[in-house]
């Protein structure tokens, strides 16, 4: 089935920060991509949220946890209510996997960089014309 542009809430995309939590309604429409590419419906299950691992919590973890491929299609026709919260280091927060206790014989993947400076970079590479403002 094909969807329409009007059925996306938020096209497919991975968090920027750390960790978001999720509420969403009985409506639902949140869809995870699996590991072969296949998208599953995430429906609603009362009582609970979502925590959804994000990109800097996968540099962070030297890619221990996986940010996760989501996108929300309102396949129910009607209005619909999410409420995301993100939960990030402050903006100057060292991210640097060996702090993160790597075994002694994994390297780390990723430079050390500021909190700050990688959901920056994140977004300037999504929203292109944000490079014309800095």
């Amino acid at each position: 089935m094909s969807l329409s542009d009007d059925q996306f809430g938020v096209a497919a995309h991975t968090d920027f920060g750390n960790i978001t939590i999720l509420w969403q309604d009985d409506d639902g429409g949140l869809e995870v991509q699996n590991l072969a590419g296949e998208w599953i419906a995430a429906p609603p299950v009362p009582d609970t949220m979502v925590v959804n691992a994000g990109d800097l919590l996968r540099r962070w973890s030297n890619d221990r946890y996986r940010s996760t491929k989501h996108r929300v299609v309102n396949r129910s026709g009607r209005e619909r209510i999410s409420i995301a919260t993100f939960y990030d280091p402050t903006f100057t927060t060292k991210v640097d996997p060996r702090d993160l206790g790597l075994p002694s014989e994994q390297e780390s993947k990723y430079l050390p960089i500021s909190a700050g400076e990688h959901i920056l970079g994140r977004i300037d590479a999504s929203f292109g014309y944000r490079k014309s403002l800095r």
